[in-house]
């Protein structure tokens, strides 16, 4: 398998495996709608000729923001706006689709407690393990929950109406998905709560709403694979678990799974290649994996393949400070 080889996603071709990684960049206007910065760093992105882009995390809702200035698909007058950055990949001939997450409990910002409309939630009044320890989330009502697939159908339905090809459904990096994974932030005992089963049924109940609304929608899921990195003691959510909500999710109708940490991030000292492994196993590669972090040469991204860990292969950080690096990665396999 080499890097830059095509490969379909359901209605897409991918000239390579090699995926733009999505990035925040705190770069739009207040109200969530890409400026001219978001332009450029989509160009960027695109000097490397990657197969396909991933663009940041759009909160689906505003109680899904985790900073001020944070991309936005949570209503309809955001919509035009999104418009010149999908034409920006639709001209390029590079398929660009949009990641979707409610952030919860994961606020990066504090500057947004001070907007009074905004509400920090979460699955269980528990501090967020990586924020503010003194900040104690409101725990999400069962009727709340049952609302938030359909914020994700909206979302994606504004993202297929900008000219975006697909989404993606951010279920790690502990926000609001991640939060429900983990044992560690969700307490609950109702049927959202408990075993693995119980707290992957929202991140299935989305995921399942949105392709139920958008059949031929490419639809991807950047799943947490453990709330711990790879070598370290487990701890919270363990990869045999997210083994078991990955075949869920291909079996709902993914079409791929993009691999990264939990709770404990997507900074792993020596990347997430055996989470990848593990989970392009389990789901018996019936859909491609995708591989995201530590990826920072050519035959770093190699080895990846070559040792069957996954199909994609994610380049964030490089492609924004190097991209002429990345761009000689086609010459190297050349």
């Amino acid at each position: 398998m080499k890097l830059f080889e095509p490969l379909e996603i359901r209605n897409l071709r991918l000239e390579s495996r090699l995926v733009a990684a999505p990035l925040a960049s705190a770069s739009c206007t207040p109200e969530g709608v890409p400026t001219e910065r978001t332009l450029e760093a989509g160009r960027k992105a695109l000097s490397a000729r990657p197969g396909l882009v991933v663009l940041e995390h759009h909160a689906v809702h505003p109680w899904g923001r985790v900073r001020v200035r944070q991309l936005m698909l949570d209503r309809d007058d955001v919509t035009e706006g999104h418009r010149p950055l999908a034409g920006l990949f639709a001209e390029a001939g590079v398929p660009a689709v949009v990641q979707l997450n409610h952030g919860g409990s994961g606020v990066a910002d504090p500057d947004l407690f001070g907007d009074p409309a905004f509400r920090m939630v979460a699955p269980s009044p528990v501090p967020h393990p990586g924020r503010d320890p003194g900040r104690i989330p409101e725990p999400l009502s069962e009727g709340q929950i049952r609302e938030l697939p359909g914020f994700f159908v909206q979302a994606a339905r504004r993202a297929r109406e900008a000219g975006y090809r697909g989404v993606q459904v951010h279920g790690c990096h502990g926000y609001l998905l991640g939060q429900f994974l983990s044992p560690l932030t969700n307490r609950r005992t109702d049927r959202y709560g408990g075993d693995v089963r119980g707290r992957s049924r929202l991140l299935l109940d989305v995921v399942d709403a949105v392709r139920g609304a958008f059949p031929d929608l490419p639809l991807g899921v950047r799943l947490g694979a453990a709330d711990s990195f790879p070598g370290e003691e487990p701890r919270g959510l363990r990869v045999e678990e997210a083994c078991a909500v990955a075949r869920e999710l291909a079996a709902l109708g993914a079409d791929w799974i993009a691999v990264s940490g939990n709770l404990c991030g997507y900074d792993a000292p020596g990347g997430f290649g055996p989470y990848a492994g593990a989970i392009r196993e389990a789901v018996g590669k019936r859909i491609p994996v995708e591989c995201t972090g530590g990826v920072t040469s050519y035959d770093r991204a190699r080895e990846l393949l070559d040792r069957g860990c996954c199909d994609l292969v994610g380049v964030g950080r490089l492609l924004l400070s190097d991209p002429a690096a990345a761009a000689a990665w086609r010459r190297d396999e050349a």
